[in-house]
């Protein structure tokens, strides 16, 4: 058994949920099984990436439509001597009918959300070409794997997949934090924001350039942040992310005095180490929020809308998850407050259940059946 993973855009070095995702993924698989992976020429892999990384393909989404690219997919299979393929989203779906078609290797679609949903969300008058191609793709597989229950069954009701053929593998933590990291980041975080130790840290985490993110920062600095400070609370909000697109630079403009924004940064460990609370009032629900995975990891307690919750199973960590029905600020405000004062770890149980190892042993068990 050998896996040849495509990843047509930047995961290495990871900065986001989704290049983690990915990232990972394949870090825990080739602990278990040889890989290869097929990338953009942007990938930078580190030293100890501990798999073989071919960064060949373009930095470009046109390589999709066009067949040299299928060609580079379906030749590199041959050459790795692969048995698995792993398309990273379903947009190489006709590099993998070829190389399924003409080599007869074992097709897996690695789906991280219903992609077509977030551009239908996004208003983009292609998304119903991109349904179909979606759901093409997705019915040549030999497996499908979805972040969460609702994908799966979204997918096999839309897409008219085989149950059988479908998996879920939620996004993982990787390990427990020493509570002495987040200690020293608590001082780190003081010192270089200047914030006062009696001050509780709010943070919130993604890429500010995407809309239903946009519109969460805009609710902390119009809603959040002046709420909490009619309420005496003590607090500072630190937000971190790419902002990248002219469409969302005005939010660099929005300011309130306890709200502070980063831009992007190097490392996120250490924002979550150091924070009281994740805050995440994304109100449209794109897919498992990897972020509030990542809070979790870290202890940080996690306040959010209840929508933002499917795919992880929460019922394990429930001292360290505040949440709010869908649209209700106050309740969430409330949510904010109540989380700042609870300090307890996050339960063994919840780490297990969400280990990478777990999941990829459950998902090479699959396969092997």
């Amino acid at each position: 058994m050998r896996f040849l993973s495509i990843v047509w855009y930047q995961v290495l070095p990871s900065r986001f949920g989704g290049q983690k995702g990915i990232a990972l993924f394949n870090k825990y698989l080739s602990a278990h099984k040889p890989l290869d992976c097929l990338c953009s020429k942007n990938n930078k892999p580190p030293d100890d990436v501990g798999y073989k990384v071919m960064a060949e393909l373009p930095n470009s989404k046109t390589q999709f439509l066009n067949p040299f690219y299928w060609k580079k997919v379906v030749d590199t299979a041959r050459k790795q001597h692969s048995t698995h393929l792993i398309l990273e989203h379903p947009y190489h779906g006709i590099a993998g009918f070829l190389v399924k078609t003409i080599l007869k290797r074992k097709l897996i679609v690695h789906s991280h959300n219903i992609e077509y949903l977030r551009f239908k969300q996004l208003k983009k008058w292609w998304w119903k070409i991109l349904q179909l191609y979606e759901g093409w793709t997705h019915r040549q597989a030999d497996l499908s794997i979805f972040k969460t229950e609702d994908d799966l069954e979204r997918a096999v009701a839309q897409f008219k997949l085989q149950k059988a053929r479908c998996f879920v593998m939620p996004y993982g933590v990787e390990q427990t934090i020493d509570p002495r990291i987040r200690i020293a980041a608590r001082k780190e975080m003081e010192q270089f924001y200047d914030i006062a130790p009696h001050e509780k840290i709010l943070l919130f985490a993604g890429t500010l350039d995407y809309l239903p993110i946009a519109e969460a920062v805009k609710a902390i600095y119009t809603i959040i942040a002046p709420e909490l400070s009619k309420k005496k609370f003590s607090f500072k909000i630190i937000i971190c992310g790419r902002n990248r697109f002219r469409e969302f630079q005005f939010l660099k403009k929005l300011s309130h005095p306890n709200v502070i924004q980063t831009g992007e940064v190097t490392s996120i460990d250490r924002y979550f180490a150091a924070a009281d609370v994740f805050i995440n009032p994304v109100i449209t629900n794109t897919g498992m929020q990897t972020k509030i995975i990542d809070a979790l990891s870290f202890h940080c307690n996690v306040v959010c809308f209840e929508e933002a919750l499917k795919g992880i199973p929460f019922h394990l960590a429930k001292e360290k998850v505040f949440f709010a029905p869908l649209h209700d600020w106050d309740v969430l405000i409330h949510q904010s407050i109540k989380a700042s004062d609870s300090s307890s770890p996050t339960p063994r149980m919840f780490m297990e259940e969400m280990e990478w190892n777990r999941h990829i042993k459950k998902f090479i068990d699959l396969i092997q059946q």
